[in-house]
Order: C-alpha cells, then sequence, then structure tokens
C-alpha cells in the first residue's frame, strides 16, 4: 500500500519532531523540509504539509488534502488567495499559548506602570536616582482596561485581571464567552468608545479585514492622556508610527510590543528609541508546554486524518479562526 506523504516543513517544534512521527506512524512517509526552496522541490505528491505554505508552493502541491498550522493564527496562510479559496482545510492549534501570552500581558502592565526599563539601564550604570521616579509610578488598581479580542486569550487576560480591581470592559463581534469581570462587551461599531476609557489597551484580536490596522491615529488619539498599550496578538492591527508619535509627545506613557507590522521590526523604527517601550521578537508564547502541546495537537489529528476521520480544528478561512 502507497504511503501518505506527510510534510514536516518546520523546526518549530523540534528537530526531533520527524522522528517521533516516523515511529508512530508506519503507514506515512514524513519528508523533512527546513527551507522554503526544500518545501517547494520536494511538495509534489504531499498530502499533509506542518507549516505555513506560500502561495507559490501551494500551488506546486496538487495532492495537498491538509494544511496543518502549528500555531493559532492562520492569516499568514490564508493572505494567499489560491490558499483561502481553495478546498484544502486547515487546521490550528487553539488554546497551546494562552497561558503565557497572558501572563506576558500581566508582566507587562506591571513593568510600564513602574518603568522597569529605565530602572534596568539604571542598574546597569549603578545609578540610584529616587526622584527621577517620583510621581511617575502609575497604579493599577481601579484603572479601565479595555481588552480587543475576547477570545481565549483575551478571557485568559481578564481572568488575572481579578487580582488588580480594575474595571474591564471588551470589543468582539462574537464572543464565545464573556468573563464575570467584565463590565460589557461591545461590538466592533464600539472599538472609539473602548479607546476612550481605556487607560490599559490591550490588543489580543485576530487580524482580518475588521481589524487591520483599526488601531489607528484616531482611535489611539482618543485614549485618555498617560495611559499604555499592549499588543500581544497581531501588529497589522495598530498603526506603528501613530503610537510611537503619542508616546514621543506623553498622551501614551508606554507600550510592550510583542508582535509588529513587518517581522523583524525594522532597525529604523522608531519604536526602539522610545523609553517606556517594551519590544519582545513574537516570544511571548514560547514556553516548552507550548512546543508540547501542539505535537500533541498535530499528532492526534494526523491519526485522525490516516484513519479517514474528521479533523479537529478545522478553521474559517475568512474569518481565520
Amino acid at each position: 500500500m502507497k504511503k501518505i506523504k506527510v510534510m514536516i516543513a518546520t523546526d518549530h517544534v523540534g528537530m526531533e519532531f520527524a522522528k517521533t512521527l516516523r515511529n508512530k506512524f508506519q503507514n506515512a512517509e514524513i519528508i523533512e523540509a527546513y527551507t522554503k526552496e526544500d518545501v517547494y522541490n520536494l511538495i509534489d505528491d504531499v498530502q499533509v504539509i506542518f507549516g505555513w505554505p506560500d502561495g507559490k508552493t501551494f500551488e506546486k502541491a496538487k495532492n495537498l488534502k491538509w494544511i496543518a498550522c502549528p500555531g493559532m493564527g492562520i492569516d499568514k496562510i490564508v493572505m494567499y488567495e489560491n490558499i483561502k479559496k481553495s478546498n484544502v482545510e486547515i487546521t490550528n492549534a487553539p488554546g497551546t499559548h494562552v497561558t503565557s501570552m497572558a501572563d506576558h500581558v500581566i508582566g507587562s502592565i506591571v513593568s510600564l506602570t513602574h518603568r522597569f526599563n529605565e530602572a534596568y539601564e539604571d542598574k546597569k550604570k549603578k545609578k540610584w536616582d529616587t526622584e527621577k521616579y517620583s510621581s511617575r509610578i502609575t497604579e493599577i488598581t481601579k484603572k479601565t482596561v479595555g481588552i480587543y479580542g475576547l477570545g481565549a486569550i483575551g478571557r485568559e487576560i481578564a481572568k488575572r485581571l481579578i487580582g488588580f480591581d480594575t474595571k474591564n470592559y471588551a470589543v468582539d463581534p462574537s464572543p464565545s464567552s464573556i468573563p464575570s469581570n467584565i463590565q460589557e462587551c461591545w461590538g466592533q461599531e464600539k472599538l472609539d468608545e473602548l479607546c476612550k476609557i481605556s487607560n490599559f489597551l490591550i490588543v489580543s484580536a485576530p487580524v482580518t479585514d475588521q481589524t487591520r490596522n483599526s488601531i489607528n491615529r484616531h482611535r489611539l488619539s482618543l485614549m485618555p492622556k498617560g495611559s499604555y498599550v499592549i499588543v500581544i496578538s497581531r501588529g497589522e492591527i495598530v498603526d506603528e508610527l501613530a503610537l510611537a508619535d503619542l508616546i514621543k509627545t506623553s498622551h501614551i506613557y508606554g507600550a510592550s510590543i510583542d508582535a509588529t507590522a513587518v517581522e523583524p521590526l525594522s532597525k529604523t523604527s522608531p519604536l526602539w528609541k522610545l523609553e517606556n517601550v517594551i519590544i519582545t521578537p513574537h516570544s511571548s508564547a514560547l514556553t516548552p508546554e507550548l512546543y508540547e502541546m501542539r505535537r500533541n495537537i498535530f499528532i492526534s489529528n494526523l491519526d485522525r486524518f490516516l484513519s479517514n476521520k474528521n479533523l479537529n480544528y478545522v478553521c474559517d478561512k475568512v474569518t481565520g479562526v
């Protein structure tokens, strides 16, 4: 019997993963392709790809039945129209990133309000300057937090905010559930209102046609003076130049950015030079637990695929979830 060809097109979950799959699935031919060139050259007759194929590769993959996105967001896959319009199923790995990303947001809030960036620079210089921080530390309690995107990450963030006694609001057009400490959850049409009241604006929405560049200069300007922005999901949602400008004028006091519109962030970006801006290289979720969960999700789904069962976590190519 001819073996089904399964391509592992990323070393995202570890170089030993292909060996694990070979040992477990004797009825599958596991192909390793860790460069774009190898993926393109070896994609013929492949039925399953674990990775992020581009439109050119997809055009060549005439037998492809299933794209297994190793992460949560499939926007880097469905940005290609030929993939988006095809009948090939796309799955993702939901929930694997939620805990660590929510932790990252809470850590960012504390770090920004207590100006840890500056304190770290002072430490390197062995500089003790108490007066410098006088009236420049922000209390979190009783402040208003706006969560833009009340999916799994947004809900997990809300759970962690209980201990801070904040007033929490959200914008999400179709939340599956609303945590009890969210005062109100509005539709996209009330995004202006969310920005107006948010001392902390947390961007945790997926990037879609509706959310792309929605946190623009106008909406950032609506935020209260002395507010903070935390970008945890996708950088394409936020106007980075406008954000930098408003931080320079101290209308916005600081930002934590884990995702940028173009990655890596250009070395010419003004965000690099701003004092109270935390920049992390899209790394907030990269725990050992995340990789283990992503491996297990693919193994479970591959078992289903080889047994002709319906796949779990099939995504809507239009909404991206």
